[in-house]
């Protein structure tokens, strides 16, 4: 996400996905939106899902950034051969919140240089916690390796 929203911003989205999509409560809610509205499904891309659910960073120009970001997982790998990071995570989302035992769902982000795609495991995350959770984890660049990349991009959008 670093390349394309700060550090803080990235840290804030998370925060909303892992409440968004916590144990009990929370959970149980997606559930019955994801019944109602098939918010994730073909029908929809992450970022219109995301937008709907409120899950942007609160500054605005972040929020642009964000958008463009959850449009450019199209263009990601994921550990499913020939199925794109964004639609990876759609089906891993619309698979969950429609199944029989729906895990909670843990968002992170691990070092694009380490591995370039998106990937969904099940496990245990939160070392704390005996909860299984659905984790996704997204590849990512520090934002402070990609401010001049942005800076440059932003640069040419104002002209």
């Amino acid at each position: 996400m670093g390349a394309y929203i700060t550090d803080t911003s990235t840290a804030d989205v998370l925060f909303q996905l892992n409440n968004r999509f916590g144990p009990g409560a929370p959970l149980d809610e997606m559930v019955t939106i994801q019944k109602e509205f098939q918010v994730f499904s073909e029908r929809y891309s992450l970022k219109q899902a995301f937008r709907l659910l409120h899950i942007v960073p609160a500054d605005f120009t972040e929020r642009r950034f964000w958008f463009v970001f959850l449009e450019a997982l199209k263009n990601y790998v994921s550990d499913q051969e020939g199925i794109s990071g964004h639609d990876r995570i759609v089906r891993a989302y619309q698979e969950n919140l429609e199944g029989a035992r729906p895990l909670p769902v843990h968002t992170t982000t691990h070092r694009l240089a380490d591995d370039r795609r998106v990937m969904v495991t099940q496990g245990h995350p939160i070392i704390y916690e005996p909860q299984e959770y659905l984790t996704i984890s997204i590849p990512t660049k520090p934002a402070a390796e990609s401010l001049p990349r942005r800076a440059a991009a932003e640069a040419r959008r104002t002209g």
